[in-house]
């Protein structure tokens, strides 16, 4: 017997759980692309560079 055919149209609650999911993928992706700027700008630059001595004191 063949499987039931579902429907074209979801339910508001599948496509809110959907959009909810969709929207946790773009935050995981968009804290990993900074992750990378930092890393690179980090490898790139050097370290001292970036944080010059004493940058805590300037607040």
């Amino acid at each position: 017997m063949p499987p039931p055919a579902r429907s074209s149209q979801s339910s508001p609650a599948s496509r809110e759980k959907n959009l909810q999911l969709e929207r946790l993928r773009q935050l995981r992706g968009l804290m990993l692309l900074a992750f990378a700027v930092i890393a690179f700008s980090m490898w790139r630059f050097g370290f001292s560079h970036i944080f010059t001595p004493g940058w805590w004191r300037l607040w």
